[in-house]
């Protein structure tokens, strides 16, 4: 799988043809128990997510990349603060149908956080597979969005 980076100067959509889901290794992975306390009900989806994108291997898939910088809500003193890049897959029902996939979604996103709480010191902190619908909900309660690109 190719790595976009992506910052308000780069490409925000992609067509990945003979889709490959990334295989998230524990080198690479998003701490689990670190995960649960910060997003308690999207971390529940993450093992659902990983299996369904794997229904797609060898497909065409579309990819929306975006970003948030965001904080926790509340009035903690030292909050932190992260980058939270989303690769989220999707197709259209053109495409689902043409894969035997009608009345179907991918509603899959992979996420990757970097604590950037100290800007010299970004610290990437691993990725994630989630369902996608539930971490857009969870995310616009759990923080506080202080810069974004989509």
């Amino acid at each position: 799988m190719k790595h976009i980076k992506l910052f308000e100067q780069f490409i925000n959509e992609s067509t990945i043809n003979n889709f490959k889901p990334e295989v998230l290794k524990k080198s690479n992975s998003l701490d689990e128990t670190f995960f649960k306390k910060l997003m308690p009900l999207t971390a529940k989806t993450t093992d659902m997510a990983m299996e369904w994108i794997w229904d797609f291997e060898g497909e065409t898939m579309f990819v929306h990349y975006q970003y948030f910088e965001v904080k926790p809500h509340g009035n903690i003193i030292d909050t932190p603060k992260y980058r939270i890049h989303n690769s989220q897959y999707w197709l259209n029902d053109y495409q689902l149908a043409l894969q035997g996939k009608r009345g179907q979604e991918v509603n899959v996103t992979l996420l990757t956080f970097a604590d950037i709480t100290d800007p010299k010191k970004e610290t990437k902190l691993g990725s994630i597979w989630v369902d996608t619908k539930v971490y857009l909900d969870e995310q616009r309660r759990v923080f506080e969005v202080t810069k974004s690109s989509s």
